[in-house]
């Protein structure tokens, strides 16, 4: 056993002197009990941690353990919790911490963990659940929590029953919560109005619309019907370009005051391309570039080098190819997608890459740049992976592969509606696509996202195969039964800036 793996060693020994035992007062049953928790750290202390569990399970399921005192009761749980992690059995330490945060001695940071237990167990209601305590309770700590954790959390909720993620919204926004940068997680906000609405909780769906900053986050404000129920002089601004003219600047004055930051400087390059400023997009990539390579040592410089490196060099890589040199936007991408994250990775740019290959009509150079994937990554990350072997697969006519990848697509078709849908496109089947789309608008979750594929975005320039599959998707659209169910639940309107994920 790595004792450099067991920094609550200390911890959980130290518990053996919290407990304050009135041997007077106490059952000798009671008593017993205690010396078996005595026992248990005792070969903790020992290293002997099979056996301390193998002591200290019996103790916490006894019928008669919720007599003890509380602080033996939270000083067996937390040691069986503790336990139950060093032997990586997630489902056992679960289960300790939440009994033991029902004890008075509970702490914030028996909430932390607890949410840490749930992750391991990968629960994501008991995710949820766990968090939303926690805001309740130690709002405080919500400020150390990575922004892109509580995101993916809420994301994946997404597949939960419609609502779950209620409570969790309403803790969060009455601490105030924001992302970093000061940044309001519209798109949450906006999963919390739909919720507040929906229990005709007007007042407070008018107060949390005000919150809404992201430019795609007003879209849906105005495409959605269901946001229609705010009156019109409560609603937040509904200008797009205004909006899109105050994060610029905001993430331009972050750039500023933190330039130990990629973060705020890939934004700027990020709203630049949506906004179709390219050029001005590739020179402040440029600029980044080439402050990069001043640095010695970058990654001692740059607080977030290893998260955001390969990111602005994927954003020189668009902003490169919406400037139509393609060949130029190739190779950057394919050096962003040998830049190794932390954990000795890439999963975005090495997807990304495989796409442009596919885009370009390189189907297997697409296939060759996937072997570098390894098998860590999101549902979502997965998803785009198979589409981009799919659309390796139609351009080689594999039938075979075709098939395969489909299949799979439709299998794990929430973890990204639209991927889904264009992959149906791209094989031809447009009733389907039709009946997807459809699908999609009348689900009350999903249609948020749906209405904002529907918008006509500003268009970049495209590759002929893009050019293709986005001529395929606006015949879609154009479809009198998707119109029909589209002016049921929203309605289309025209942006100058270009759509989201592009």
């Amino acid at each position: 056993m790595d004792l450099a793996k067991l920094p609550w060693l200390i911890a959980v020994l130290a518990l053996a002197g919290c407990a304050a035992n009135n041997s007077t007062t106490l059952s000798s049953a009671q008593r017993a009990e205690i010396a078996h928790i005595d026992e248990s750290l005792k070969l903790v202390a020992d290293h002997h941690f099979d056996q301390a569990e193998a002591v200290i399970q019996p103790v916490i399921h006894a019928k008669h353990f919720g007599r003890l005192p509380s602080a033996e009761q939270y000083r067996a749980l937390q040691t069986a919790a503790r336990l139950a992690f060093t032997l990586k059995q997630p489902k056992l330490e679960y289960e300790s911490r939440v009994r033991l945060l029902a004890l008075p001695e509970a702490t914030s940071d028996d909430r932390v963990s607890r949410v840490n237990a749930a992750y391991r167990l990968q629960d994501t209601a008991q995710i949820v659940i766990g968090l939303t305590d926690l805001a309740q309770k130690s709002p405080e700590l919500l400020e150390k929590m990575n922004d892109r954790f509580l995101l993916a959390v809420l994301r994946d909720a997404q597949k939960l029953p419609h609502g779950s993620t209620l409570a969790l919204l309403q803790a969060l926004y009455a601490t105030h919560w924001k992302m970093q940068w000061d940044q309001e997680p519209s798109g949450l906000w906006q999963q919390f109005v739909l919720l507040l609405l929906e229990q005709n909780r007007l007042t407070e769906a008018i107060d949390v619309s005000s919150h809404f900053t992201n430019e795609y986050g007003i879209i849906s404000l105005r495409t959605d019907r269901r946001f229609d129920a705010i009156p019109a002089a409560n609603r937040p601004s509904f200008d797009v370009e205004a909006a899109l003219k105050r994060n610029l600047e905001h993430y331009e004055s972050a750039a500023e005051r933190a330039p130990k930051s990629l973060t705020p400087k890939a934004v700027v390059i990020n709203l630049l391309i949506e906004q179709q400023h390219y050029g001005a997009a590739l020179a402040a990539a440029d600029g980044v570039v080439a402050e990069i390579r001043m640095r010695g040592d970058p990654k001692q410089w740059y607080d977030d080098f290893d998260q955001q490196y390969a990111w602005v060099l994927d954003s020189r890589s668009r902003a490169l190819v919406r400037l139509g040199r393609w060949d130029e936007g190739l190779d950057q991408l394919a050096a962003a997608s040998r830049v190794l994250d932390k954990h000795g990775g890439n999963v975005g740019q090495v997807i990304n890459l495989g796409q442009l290959y596919c885009d370009l009509g390189k189907p297997k150079e697409a296939l060759g740049s996937l072997v570098r994937l390894g098998t860590d990554m999101s549902d979502y990350g997965r998803m785009q992976e198979t589409y981009v072997r799919l659309d390796a697969a139609v351009q080689l006519g594999d039938t075979e592969q075709t098939e395969k990848w489909l299949a799979f697509l439709k299998e794990h078709r929430v973890d990204a509606p639209r991927t889904y849908g264009d992959a149906l496109l791209m094989s031809g089947d447009v009733e389907s696509a039709a009946k997807w789309l459809i699908e999609q608008l009348e689900d009350l979750d999903l249609r948020s996202a749906a209405l904002l594929g529907v918008q006509n975005y500003a268009v970049p320039p495209r590759t002929p195969r893009q050019a293709e599959l986005d001529r395929r998707w606006r015949d879609l659209i154009a479809r009198p039964d998707v119109q029909a169910k589209i002016a049921k639940v929203g309605r289309v309107e025209s942006y100058k800036i270009e759509a989201p994920g592009q």
